[in-house]
């Protein structure tokens, strides 16, 4: 980026130096380093900012951690801060409810009525419960961040890995 005594300037864009002479849109073109100079510009590098993935740090330096974390808040009282694992635990166990919410009303109709449950509803609310327990598993059995990351890499086909309750 280039500043004039401390102020950014843009590139090819007009501006005003500090002793009110204004210059063109492309100085930047036609300007020499020794014009650059003379005209107190300089450039700096861009700090570089270091990219992160949120679900997994709190900043770029700053993992999330795997367990909850005791602590204290600003009044003193003590407060949990879920970790990564239960996080997701609870995330995928909303989610496998979700699921099994929609034939619900199967198993209903069955305490009041005894309608029999079609086995392909049985099957499939099996399935995610499964699917769930063993996401869970996986979860549970992660010892570091890395191998906890590694649950979200997408197969070949682009398709989530076995973090889906179904």
């Amino acid at each position: 980026m280039y500043t004039h005594n401390g102020r950014t300037i843009q590139a090819n864009k007009a501006w005003t130096s500090d002793d009110g002479y204004q210059h063109p849109a492309n100085w930047n073109l036609l300007w020499s380093d020794d014009d650059k100079t003379k005209w107190e510009v300089t450039w700096t590098n861009p700090p570089v900012v270091k990219s992160f993935d949120d679900r997994f740090y709190w900043d770029a330096d700053t993992p999330r951690s795997l367990t909850d974390v005791e602590g204290k808040d600003s009044d003193g009282n003590d407060v949990i801060t879920l970790g990564l694992k239960n996080q997701y635990i609870k995330i995928k166990k909303d989610e496998a409810n979700d699921l099994l919410s929609k034939t619900d009303w199967y198993i209903v109709r069955k305490q009041e009525k005894d309608t029999a449950i079609p086995s392909s509803v049985s099957t499939d609310r099996d399935a995610i419960r499964t699917a769930c327990a063993g996401i869970e598993t996986k979860i549970n059995n992660v010892s570091d961040l890395d191998a906890f990351m590694a649950l979200f890499d997408k197969k070949d086909n682009g398709d989530p890995s076995d973090m889906d309750c179904y």
